[in-house]
């Protein structure tokens, strides 16, 4: 296998390298029209980027222009990505799902002109959102080639293409000033602007720059062993940073991707034979289920599980002899010959029933995934424990990594050759740390302890897109940014998340959700008082937002005597018509029609029989203090989450 080392500056140059070196390879498969696959080698992605770029020119799109692009994963997505890169322009990227408020917003902020949207239904959401703005948009780009109704200010992309075409056969010296574009690109230029949620509801807009993304292009591929010979599936929406870091390292190492979706990546992953699959923690889990509910079918679970045991015991042993454990302290010369000692011995017990199953029931199973899977690359969220050690089992490695669309995004990923269970492996290369506590003191150098995470390095962002009040509160003039998360390293560097001190939380489908929000429209009821939301039970990331809710108790107790509920406080909050009651008032206030996406919806919450105090529950502004809560109520979260799962 030849891997690759990239040594550039920008984006833009990584993908002409790619252009170049990799003409005649192929670049992706990809789904239109038909359940069979249609291709393109790199040379011919690069005749359609060139021309559509092009054509960007020829509407006067000029190099540090923003250009929204409105589309799901796939080749459309990518071709309208590095078209306008080519033009020395940011793309605003934002997927399909979005609202047309939030899309209008974005656009608006931006100050983009030009939209490429996926499809023709996107462009009457942004102009009913676009209502509220002076801002007009000069051009709507169609990237799948489906005009629903003739409009002077929308082309489709093969129309585009046209004016591509026209303005090359010109010439002259705009042609001339639109060739020379990609080699003025500098890594300080903005490749992208990302909207994120804010906490006031407003999306902050985080500049990535050129010189962000081709820090990761240099030292990733190298961390990851992966070369132009490797082949990737995904169905990762690339306007999250997670998903856009794949597809371009993908291109710029010259290696095929191919897109997939749901239905299809079952099927896909045995006829491609991927060597990388990038995904969420969510995407593993149906797998897992899949994969179980298959076994159960055929009768076969107990025997699944005793080898599934095995194979976690050898792997536990395998970890002590090699000293690759989670733990935050290095052990003493006389307990670490122990423990390798034990390890040892683990080995030669679980060896044979490890290695019967890999042959009985495992091998088949791998088989599943087209038996060439190197590695998963897992990020967007945290992935459950039992999803690890499953898949750890079986055989396939899940390289979890972490980072932030502030930080282009990866901190930190597991190593090919030293996955550590419970861990994000280490800080990649180039990257300063230094932890900061709950009271503010450095314990940086304190061995096993805890601290919200702050980094300086390439990957950072360069703000806040017109918004310093919130960059100046999470990045420093000399450029460390504060991550918000508690971390703990271990003995040996690796990262290990055992908190959020920040606001932003994650469900284990990578979601991003903002609480407050949430938690504000909740308290426009007149039966809640307080409210917090929480994604986060048994130490994992969960699949929908909980919450604890405070009841207003006078309203209640007017409800109550209303409604013939007896008895007092206490035993209202257990009732079945109290909580249907909350769940009708949580449904009037958390709903698509508030602009709510579907995964901020509350799918499960417990009424807290006493209310929020200054001093505990509460900080001097009246603020939830989140993480005493969390302690707090621990139990009462898991409880939850554990009736709601059922």
């Amino acid at each position: 296998m030849e891997y690759v080392k990239l040594n550039v500056k920008t984006y833009v140059e990584a993908i002409q390298q790619s252009f170049k070196k990799n003409a005649s390879r192929l670049a992706f498969r990809y789904r239109e029209g038909g359940e069979g696959f249609k291709t393109l080698t790199f040379g011919e992605l690069e005749k359609q980027v060139h021309l559509v770029a092009a054509g960007l020119a020829a509407l006067g799109v000029k190099p540090k222009d923003h250009v929204g692009l409105i589309a799901d994963v796939g080749h459309y997505w990518a071709i309208a990505n590095l078209s306008i890169q080519l033009n020395g322009a940011a793309d605003v990227p934002r997927g399909t799902d979005s609202t047309g408020p939030e899309l209008a917003y974005i656009l608006d902020h931006s100050g983009s002109n030009v939209v490429f949207v996926h499809d023709a239904d996107q462009i009457k959401k942004i102009d009913g959102g676009m209502k509220k703005y002076k801002h007009k948009i000069k051009k709507y780009i169609i990237l799948d080639d489906v005009k629903k109704a003739k409009a002077a200010n929308v082309l489709t992309l093969s129309e585009l293409k046209t004016e591509g075409e026209k303005f090359i056969k010109k010439g002259g010296k705009a042609l001339a000033d639109f060739e020379s574009r990609p080699s003025k690109i500098v890594p300080s230029d903005l490749s992208c602007i990302v909207y994120t949620s804010g906490t006031t509801g407003e999306p902050k807009g985080v500049m990535l720059s050129h010189g962000n993304f081709a820090s990761q292009l240099n030292i990733i591929p190298n961390m990851l062993n992966i070369g132009p010979d490797d082949s990737g599936l995904t169905l990762l929406p690339p306007w999250h940073v997670f998903g856009r870091i794949t597809e371009v390292l993908f291109f710029a190492i010259g290696a095929a991707i191919t897109y997939t979706d749901i239905k299809h990546i079952g099927e896909d992953m045995r006829s491609i034979k991927p060597t990388y699959v990038p995904a969420v923690p969510r995407i593993w889990e149906g797998v897992y289920n899949k994969i179980i509910g298959n076994v159960k079918k055929q009768g076969k679970e107990p025997i699944f599980n005793k080898f599934k045991t095995a194979a976690l015991n050898f792997n536990h042993a395998v970890a002590k002899f090699t000293n690759r454990e989670k733990r935050p302290l290095k052990r003493s010369l006389l307990s670490s010959i122990a423990t390798r000692f034990m390890g040892l011995v683990g080995m030669i017990v679980w060896f044979i029933p490890k290695k019967l199953g890999d042959i009985l029931v495992f091998k088949k199973v791998l088989a599943a995934t087209g038996g060439h899977l190197k590695a998963s690359l897992s990020g967007g969220g945290a992935l459950p424990s039992y999803i690890d050690d499953f898949f750890r089992a079986i055989g396939v490695r899940i390289l979890e990594g972490y980072g932030l669309t502030e930080t282009s995004p990866v901190l930190s990923v597991r190593l090919i050759n030293r996955v550590i269970p419970g861990t994000v492996g280490p800080l990649i290369a180039q990257t300063e740390y230094k932890l900061i506590d709950l009271e503010g003191r450095d314990v940086t150098k304190i061995p096993g302890a805890k601290g919200t995470l702050h980094v300086r390095g390439p990957q950072v962002m360069q703000g806040y897109y017109k918004n310093p009040k919130k960059t100046a509160e999470v990045l420093t003039p000399d450029g460390w940014f504060n991550t918000g998360d508690l971390v703990m390293f271990n003995h040996s560097g690796e990262i290990s998340i055992v908190g959020r001190s920040k606001d932003t939380m994650v469900l284990v489908g990578g979601e991003n959700v903002e609480p407050t929000p949430i938690e504000e429209k909740m308290k426009e009821s007149p039966f809640i008082d307080h409210v917090m939301c929480v994604t986060r039970a048994f130490g994992e990331d969960q699949k929908f937002v909980g919450a604890l809710v405070v009841p207003n108790q006078e309203n209640l107790a007017d409800w109550c005597k209303k409604n013939g509920v007896g008895g007092d406080f206490s035993a209202w909050v257990k009732d079945p018509k109290v909580i249907a009651l909350y769940r009708s008032e949580i449904n009037k206030s958390v709903n698509a029609e508030n602009g709510f996406k579907n995964f901020e919806k509350i799918g499960a919450f417990a009424l807290l029989k006493k209310p929020f105090e200054q001093g505990d529950e509460l900080n001097n502004t009246l603020k939830v203090r989140r993480h005493i809560v969390s302690e707090k109520y621990e139990k009462l979260i898991n409880e939850m989450y554990a009736a709601a799962n059922k």
